[in-house]
């Protein structure tokens, strides 16, 4: 019996410090100031450098020689798609922008994507930011390129990536850039602090996406009145509701996801009339 209640003891103190999380200075861990929540922080073997990672994807460009602005297009688990490889990118165009749409998850595979222990782990994510920002990198190199203000839209997890933008102080790409603004769109807001280097960001989000406690996450965000975060809801919408692929079926991370029209032109409003006070 004393050794069933010592065992129970000791099983009882590691459960509540799992609970608790409280990990030393040098883990690459943190808590969240607004969720409560513990993950695996992005440690970065040049401080706050990222690594170079090249990667195939779509590139775009108004007609003419330029110098155009540009934006870096981060694509959700759904991967390559008509919104982030065609739509998108068309629109941006319209509006006199060049893009680049890398291929963030062609090294991972759909499969494995968005749970909570690919995103939060250490080295997928140092993967996918390094190649945004490898990105940024690349597009800044062609000659059409307005060079002092490239801004970077995600969607889903490309809007969890961008999250990290804002938590690692100095986060730079490999040749030393930064962007200049930031836009994501339906992201996961659990983990999202803001306790670095802030940039003008737009958080684009959909009232019905509230798998997991999502947009209960993202109103706590708004709560903050962050100086340079500007927030919209779009009412009645769902997750992916930009994508024509989406018909009401949930992705693996429990999302339903729903195209909607109305709320496409209403996020084409709202981002077009963002990029107004960024450029």
């Amino acid at each position: 019996m004393h050794h069933f209640i010592t065992t129970f003891a000791c099983t009882l103190t590691l459960v509540l410090l799992a609970v608790a999380h409280t990990p030393p200075a040098d883990a690459g861990e943190r808590c969240s100031k607004i969720s409560g929540r513990c993950f695996e922080w992005p440690l970065l073997p040049d401080g706050s450098k990222l690594p170079e990672t090249k990667s195939n994807g779509v590139w775009t460009k108004p007609d003419g020689d330029g110098p155009f602005p540009a934006i870096i297009i981060a694509e959700s688990c759904g991967g390559s798609k008509p919104a982030v490889d065609k739509m998108w990118p068309d629109y941006f165009n319209d509006l006199g922008y060049a893009t680049y749409t890398p291929r963030v998850l062609e090294r991972f595979g759909e499969k494995y994507c968005p749970s909570l222990g690919f995103v939060a782990n250490n080295k997928n994510r140092i993967k996918m930011l390094s190649i945004i920002y490898t990105a940024l990198d690349e597009i800044l190199e062609k000659p059409y390129i307005k060079k002092d203000n490239v801004g970077v839209i995600g969607f889903s997890l490309g809007g969890i990536s961008i999250r990290d933008f804002g938590e690692i102080k100095n986060l730079t790409s490999p040749a030393g850039n930064k962007f200049g603004y930031a836009i994501p769109v339906y992201p996961n807001c659990t983990l999202w602090d803001w306790a670095g280097d802030q940039i003008p960001t737009l958080l684009l989000t959909a009232e019905k996406d509230t798998a997991r406690g999502k947009h209960k996450a993202c109103l706590k965000i708004k709560s903050q009145n962050f100086p340079n975060l500007t927030y919209h809801e779009i009412k009645g919408a769902y997750h992916a509701f930009d994508d024509e692929l989406a018909k009401g079926s949930k992705d693996v991370g429990d999302n339903v996801m729903k195209y909607d029209e109305a709320a496409l032109k209403e996020a084409k409003e709202v981002i077009a009339k963002f990029l107004k006070t960024v450029n």
